[in-house]
């Protein structure tokens, strides 16, 4: 995908050249456009037409070899999160370090666009990677655009991937808030500058802590709602959001009911300084949320269902900044600091994740667009409900064949 989106017309005026312009190598993820803003013309490089048809096909993705020594026992040895920092009292602490190699974080992608006059402009997007505990096949993306619609699996509204710069590390923005969902989302330009979104989500991790046992289960009543605005200059972008949710939980005959609103506020931005140059920021704050921040995610981070059958809610924030400096056409350094905290009650689980930090600086160098290697060093610490403090060093390498 081209991110012309991201250009203005440059002028005589304009005292730096390539400012205006996002590359496309600084992007982890590609930016999702709709059909409307993509299919403007038939240039879709590397396709091929399915005969007696309107439609163009691409195949795309990338190999990734990845080899990693972890100096403190880590429990995760394909991606390093600061829930996976053994804490003193745990039977993990003092784990020695390990070696691990892998390749699972490959992955490929299918792209399908129909250039037709007097129809509506449609794409087809299907990605999947093999990041599962046995190495199968897992869908990441599966969506349609059709006009200004986005329709399927994909990153959720507020997910600001160009918020960070590039790590190696899979789980990369640790304190990120975003992830992948089912939803329907409309988007568009409504100036050269600005651009709003709103979409309908589904919730996909309800995050629950039901630590005595009542009977019921969390469920799902309502999407999620999530409104964005993007603004961008000269050399840079602004992205504002805010979503609203309901989190239930539904006792069925003789357990409690009850119900409690989650919202959650995100801004985050790109600034580049020069043509070698650019620092990132995402912030995010709210409540009964910490399910959407990529370090919480799966521990049950948005509430607790206490003794009385009542939801509390979890307060949660996340910071995460980052810079990338490009030494010459060929290598460039990134720097990536992330923090997030729960602001949980007493109630809750001993050695949950409570707050922590994770830090990546790494050296890639690309011999051109197709290929690439680099070497990056990680530290996490995280502190758990009951105070128990870990820390965690980490080193990985990679070699990536993107095509």
């Amino acid at each position: 995908m081209t991110l012309g989106m991201y250009a203005q017309v440059e002028t005589k005026k304009d005292s730096t050249q390539k400012e205006l312009v996002i590359p496309n190598k600084d992007l982890k993820e590609q930016i999702i456009k709709t059909a409307k803003e993509q299919l403007v013309n038939d240039n879709f490089p590397g396709s091929w037409p399915m005969f007696n048809t309107d439609l163009r096909m691409k195949i795309g993705g990338y190999l990734k070899a990845d080899f990693i020594y972890d100096l403190d026992g880590t429990t995760d040895k394909s991606q390093f999160l600061m829930a996976t920092i053994p804490v003193r009292g745990e039977p993990e602490y003092g784990n020695e370090g390990y070696l691990s190699f892998l390749a699972k974080e490959t992955r490929i992608n299918i792209d399908v666009r129909r250039f037709a006059e007097n129809k509506i402009p449609l794409q087809l997007f299907f990605e999947g990677d093999f990041f599962t505990s046995d190495n199968r096949f897992r869908i990441r993306h599966a969506y349609i655009t059709a006009g200004d619609f986005i329709i399927g699996q994909t990153w959720t509204t507020l997910s600001f991937l160009e918020s960070m710069s590039f790590m190696i590390d899979f789980a990369a923005g640790d304190a990120l808030f975003g992830g992948r969902t089912i939803q329907i989302r409309y988007q568009k330009d409504i100036s050269d500058k600005i651009r709003i979104a709103a979409g309908l989500e589904y919730l996909e991790s309800l995050g629950i802590e039901n630590s005595n046992d009542l009977e019921g289960e969390a469920n799902v009543q309502l999407p999620l709602l999530a409104l964005r605005l993007d603004y961008k200059w000269k050399s840079g972008i602004l992205w504002l959001g805010s979503s609203i949710a309901q989190l239930r939980w539904d006792g069925g005959t003789d357990g409690p009911q009850d119900q409690i609103a989650q919202l959650a506020f995100v801004i985050a931005g790109r600034q580049y300084i020069g043509d070698n140059n650019y620092f990132t920021f995402n912030f995010s704050y709210g409540n009964a949320y910490g399910e959407n921040i990529i370090a919480f995610n799966g521990s049950n981070a948005n509430a607790v269902l206490n003794a009385d059958g009542k939801l509390d809610p979890i307060l949660a924030k996340s910071i995460m900044a980052g810079f990338m400096h490009r030494w010459n056409p060929k290598l460039e350094s990134n720097i990536n600091y992330a923090y997030g905290w729960l602001d949980a009650p007493a109630s809750r689980a001993p050695y949950a994740l409570k707050r922590g930090g994770i830090g990546h600086i790494n050296l890639i160098y690309k011999f051109d667009k197709n290929f690439s290697i680099g070497i990056e060093y990680m530290r996490g610490e995280q502190r758990t409900t009951n105070d128990a403090y870990g820390a965690a060093n980490r080193i990985q390498s990679m070699a990536k064949f993107e095509f």
